[in-house]
């Protein structure tokens, strides 16, 4: 075994090794090579340059003919051992690409679908899944008869999948079902920016707008214009068709009144009862908003505060009124001498006038609002009233005490009986008069001849049914034999005011008023103290 020892051989096996290290390095082309020739791979070996080299060295070698061919055993067994390897490899190698190519006739390119973010399926072709979408879309369209709205996010992810994983269309129609937004495209009614109502088409919507301002559009009107006092608006909205309302529901919610409240000055000639007419108010709750205000005390430029239905939408017209309109009267007075100061009285009553008049009329919800006059002509003058007022100074309790001043007439009739001595009408009648007895007929109006409290009523002895007047200062009138009484104690009367009826009550001989007046409860003559 000394040959293992020999420097040539250690130098052979170095090479040899090279040699294999070459041959491995050259892969797997050479050996294919070798397999399809069919050559055996010892042949190709020897055929090789470095091969021949090798045999001419080891013969240079000198030891005997068995060592060298134990060395070529060694060598061949060293060969075969390299050839089983390749061959392991090559085996290793088939199997390999026999499973790839195996894999590779089994996954295809496919499509992933996402509907709305969410997946539904695998198609070869995109368009198939479109197909399926539009035909879900038109079902939808057929089934409401409306537009559907474009709200759905259909995409595509290209991928590897097997065979079985690609979705059938029954499978993909049912996903494509359950991942979809079927939206209508409704149309909603914006007022002020605000939702009020959506309704299936946009006809619909613009119907029930007009009819809104129908109501408010006189035929028979020169209209100028028409329109809402709000922004409105008809805009379409994507919505489930469950959310559509009814013509009906809408119109109820336009319907709907709020109450507001605004403020408005007085002008000439304004009452609460016009004002109320005008606005459309219960004088109750015009009087209940304006608690400070006096209804018999109003003047031009005075706040008072309105309160009236305003809707959701609120129509505003304008329109040209050709109409007559009164021209009011004024009041003029002149003085008289020969009447008190709280007396007056008309000598001549005011007649409104007319003329014609065309105006833009502006009205909302068919309250005007505005008037601009833009032509006026007279037809009748107005006539103004004539008043005369007293001049002389009032009667007061003070005055009537000092004897200077007068008391209006208590009732109308004669007199038949004087104040003082007189022969007595009855038996239980006094002959020292207390006062006049003015007759008339039953139920004559009887008269407060100056204002005071009413300190006593109801019957009194011969007085029969009587009334107390205190007018302050210690003057004092008396009503007596009234029929009726038309005032009660504590009340207080003014000059002229009713108190009650003629009548025959008492000690009385026919239908008369026995009328008294008492300073400081001492009968005067009453003729003293009448106007």
């Amino acid at each position: 075994m000394k040959i293992f020892q020999h420097p040539k051989f250690k130098d052979l096996i170095s090479k040899s090794t090279s040699i294999l290290q070459n041959l491995i390095s050259k892969g797997k082309s050479i050996l294919q090579n070798l397999i399809t020739k069919g050559t055996c791979l010892s042949q190709e070996i020897k055929q090789y340059p470095g091969w021949k080299k090798l045999s001419v060295r080891c013969k240079d070698i000198s030891v005997c003919q068995v060592n060298f061919r134990q060395m070529t055993v060694l060598l061949l067994l060293v060969f075969f051992l390299t050839s089983f390897a390749f061959e392991n490899i090559q085996a290793a190698q088939a199997s390999q690409a026999a499973s790839l190519e195996a894999v590779q006739d089994t996954a295809i390119k496919a499509h992933k679908v996402i509907l709305n973010e969410k997946e539904s399926g695998y198609v070869c072709d995109p368009i198939s899944a479109e197909i399926i979408m539009d035909e879900i879309l038109q079902e939808a369209a057929l089934l409401y008869s409306m537009e559907i709205a474009d709200d759905n996010l259909l995409r595509f992810e290209e991928t590897v999948i097997s065979r079985e994983e690609m979705s059938t269309k029954k499978e993909l129609d049912e996903a494509l079902r359950k991942h979809s937004r079927i939206l209508v495209n409704a149309c909603t009614i914006y007022v002020d920016d605000i939702p009020i109502g959506t309704l299936k088409t946009k006809e619909e919507a613009q119907q029930l707008l007009d009819k809104v301002k129908s109501k408010y559009i006189d035929p028979e009107s020169s209209l100028e214009n028409a329109s809402f006092q709000e922004d409105v608006k008809i805009a379409i909205t994507p919505i489930h068709f469950q959310q559509i309302q009814k013509l009906e529901e809408v119109e109820a919610e336009l319907e709907e009144e709020q109450e507001v409240v605004e403020e408005y000055t007085l002008q000439d000639g304004d009452t609460f009862w016009s004002i109320s007419r005008k606005y459309k108010i219960k004088m109750g709750d015009l009087t209940n908003l304006n608690p400070d205000k006096d209804p018999k005390k109003l003047r031009k430029g005075l706040v008072i505060r309105l309160s009236y239905p305003k809707s959701l939408l609120n129509v505003v017209t304008r329109e040209l009124a050709k109409f007559e309109d009164s021209i009011s009267y004024e009041t003029e007075t002149q003085n008289d001498n020969s009447m008190y100061k709280n007396e007056s009285k008309t000598i001549r009553e005011g007649q409104a006038g007319k003329k014609f008049v065309e105006a833009y009329i502006v009205k909302v919800n068919g309250i005007e609002r505005e008037r601009e006059v833009i032509y006026e002509e007279v037809i009748l003058e107005p006539v103004n009233k004539i008043v005369a007022k007293g001049t002389k100074k009032e009667v007061t309790a003070a005055s009537i005490a000092r004897g200077y001043g007068k008391f209006k007439w208590p009732t109308s009739g004669r007199i038949t009986s004087y104040y003082g001595k007189r022969r007595a009408p009855t038996r239980r009648a006094s002959t020292n008069h207390k006062g006049i007895d003015i007759a008339n007929s039953k139920g004559t109006r009887i008269y407060a001849a100056e204002s005071g409290k009413v300190t006593a009523v109801g019957r009194a002895g011969g007085y029969g049914k009587r009334v107390v007047i205190d007018h302050g200062s210690r003057v004092t009138t008396l009503y007596a034999h009234l029929s009726t009484i038309k005032v009660s104690k504590g009340q207080s009367v003014s000059r002229g005011q009713l108190i009650g009826y003629m009548g025959n009550t008492g000690n009385s001989t026919g239908s008369h008023l026995h009328f008294e007046v008492r300073i400081s409860d001492s009968p005067k003559n009453p003729l003293r103290y009448l106007n």
